[in-house]
């Protein structure tokens, strides 16, 4: 104990013993009574990791032996160092056309009435997920897929989908072909990868998330370190 946590003076005595049995002090300049508190030491690297994992918040919280509030500070600051955009190789620019595969991967937020559809763009070549969105499966936000892939890439991709008319919609016929799983192997793989990764996308699940912008970040935060794994091997 270095100082009153009231007033900063270091002109404090022992007086007694709180309920709990912990010592406590008597600041001799504000008069305030305080007991030492032991800061837990939060290793936030290792939280990076295991939010990567299959693991729920509660079991992260049990293994670590910390609060659900400190694991929600910690994380919420994690993402806010996140980039806005999925990193993608510099090997872009010397593409002159790509082919993807687009899909769609049913999750929900809150409860299983408000569904929420997790839109991807894989590019075949790299691997790399190129394209995300999160909303509903209509022709609105097949257009929000359409956007989120950057605009070198989709002016320059062939791609290839299931029937959902929502790709028709968006997609020009020039750039769109709608060739049912036989041509979606790849997008259809790492929609598996994706749900057996990430607690919250597992089916009949308890770890499902109870806001929509945790959901968008958590899937987010998985799919740029899936990128950044992809580009290092």
């Amino acid at each position: 104990m270095n100082a009153c946590p009231h007033c900063g003076s270091v002109k404090f005595v022992k007086n007694g013993t709180s309920y709990y049995g912990k010592q406590n002090y008597l600041c001799r300049h504000c008069k305030r009574q305080f007991v030492e508190r032991h800061q837990k030491q939060v290793d936030q690297a290792l939280i990076g990791r295991l939010l990567l994992e299959r693991i729920s918040l509660a079991g992260i919280c049990r293994v670590l032996q910390i609060s659900m509030s400190v694991l929600m500070r910690v994380t919420k600051q994690i993402w806010e160092t996140m980039p806005q955009e999925l990193p993608l190789s510099q090997k872009i620019s010397q593409v002159d056309v790509f082919c993807l595969e687009a899909d769609e991967l049913w999750s929900f937020v809150g409860s299983k009435a408000n569904k929420q559809w997790i839109w991807l763009a894989i590019d075949r070549q790299t691997n790399l997920i190129v394209g995300f969105h999160l909303g509903e499966r209509d022709g609105e936000n097949a257009l929000g897929l359409w956007l989120s892939i950057p605009e070198l890439i989709r002016e320059q991709a062939f791609f290839f989908t299931d029937n959902l008319p929502a790709y028709r919609e968006v997609f020009g016929k020039k750039q769109h072909r709608a060739e049912g799983k036989r041509e979606t192997l790849k997008i259809e793989r790492f929609n598996n990868t994706l749900r057996q990764r990430c607690s919250r996308l597992v089916r009949k699940t308890l770890s499902f998330s109870k806001k929509w912008e945790h959901h968008y970040l958590a899937i987010f935060y998985f799919l740029i370190h899936y990128n950044l794994d992809k580009m290092a091997t």
